[in-house]
């Protein structure tokens, strides 16, 4: 069904073309008050990276109507965004497609930005919309339907996804300068968090945060390590506090289980909004964590950070070459061995080879 999908959206999408050829594109001049559509339909890290580009539009077209499509479930995310006129949530594949396309419709958008968009319905849909130009990289699958479209990212040469979504900005027009991300936390996300630490006997400033979660098997730190450190942690004084999303409970116990019941370290797993998640970090010492969503919540805010990575690149998808008192650790990648599949990896064997020793080290390193 997937593929027979696809196939009909690029149909439409040649015929599209071939109606509507798609139209040259002038660089914007810095008082431009076009109406600008970022799209971004996937994940919670794609929807952090692609705030940098929102704030680099911001900052270049400052008259500009600024909007963002986004995964209905990722919306919260940037409600709060100063730097938005309009959040519009995209309600899933190929769910709500004429009213959503009705609206994209009205608001008459001059330019559209393909920063991400996996589900075969997000380009055609914006396509049909009728914004005056798209932008995007060619090795999309709709990128017949572009007036901009950028060669492909140089991630064999190290390149970032962020300084990536920053082309497309400077393709339009835009400095292509601003490469953090950003988040705003609400006055309630600050104080839910304040309130949990309070109620953990912990001062803020003082623990570590310990996030436990991961999108799937090979991204998660083996509870056993993690149990190491809040002991290692221990005995330099050190209180942490694991948090994670509602689906991490389960790994929390296991944690909790080789803790024992002196260990001292508090608990906010699934106590939390994600934006309030984000505001708990900020009045954490530090931050270890996987390659998460909340990884990248608390770089948008400065939070001083371990990353550990597994089976993915840091250079791509890591804290960005500028981001300040942050350390990386990732696993050797010839962990991997032939014909290794991130997907089928249950036991998350990179992971695993990461020693709680190398990451008590480079907690030391960023809050030194």
């Amino acid at each position: 069904m997937a593929r027979l999908t696809t196939r009909l959206a690029l149909a439409w999408a040649r015929r599209h073309a071939r109606r509507f050829a798609p139209a040259p594109l002038a660089p914007l001049a810095p008082d431009s008050t076009a109406r600008i559509l970022v799209v971004n339909t996937t994940g919670i890290g794609d929807t952090l990276f692609c705030t940098a580009p929102i704030a680099d539009l911001r900052k270049s077209f400052p008259q500009a109507f600024l909007a963002a499509f986004v995964d209905r479930r990722r919306a919260g995310l940037l409600v709060g965004n100063p730097r938005l006129n309009e959040v519009i949530p995209y309600p899933g594949k190929f769910k709500k497609v004429l009213a959503t396309g009705k609206l994209l419709r009205e608001r008459a958008f001059d330019i559209a930005i393909i920063q991400h968009a996996n589900d075969p319905d997000v380009v055609p849909m914006v396509a049909r919309a009728r914004p005056g130009a798209l932008v995007g990289y060619a090795s999309h699958t709709f990128s017949n339907l572009y007036s901009i479209k950028l060669p492909p990212a140089d991630r064999a040469g190290g390149a970032h996804t962020i300084d990536a979504r920053l082309a497309l900005t400077a393709a339009v027009g835009a400095a292509g300068t601003h490469w953090h991300m950003e988040i705003f936390p609400s006055e309630k996300d600050r104080a839910d968090a304040a309130a949990l630490l309070q109620a953990q006997g912990l001062q803020p400033g003082t623990a570590i945060a310990l996030n436990i979660g991961g999108s799937m098997p090979s991204k998660r730190w083996p509870p056993a390590h993690w149990a190491s450190l809040v002991h290692r942690l221990a005995e330099s004084g050190q209180r942490a506090v694991l948090v994670g999303g509602p689906d991490d409970a389960l790994t929390g116990e296991l944690v909790r289980t080789r803790l024992g019941a002196n260990a001292g370290v508090a608990y906010a797993i699934g106590k939390l909004s994600l934006l309030a998640s984000a505001a708990l970090l900020t009045q954490c010492k530090a931050h270890v964590t996987p390659d998460t969503g909340l990884m990248h919540a608390g770089l948008a805010l400065d939070v001083p950070t371990v990353a550990l990575f597994g089976p993915d690149d840091p250079k791509w998808t890591g804290p960005h070459p500028k981001q300040k008192r942050v350390a990386v650790i990732q696993a050797d990648p010839a962990l991997k061995g032939e014909g290794y599949d991130r997907r089928r990896d249950k036991e998350g064997v990179l992971m695993q080879s990461i020693q709680p020793q190398a990451v008590l080290q480079a907690l030391q390193m960023v809050v030194a």
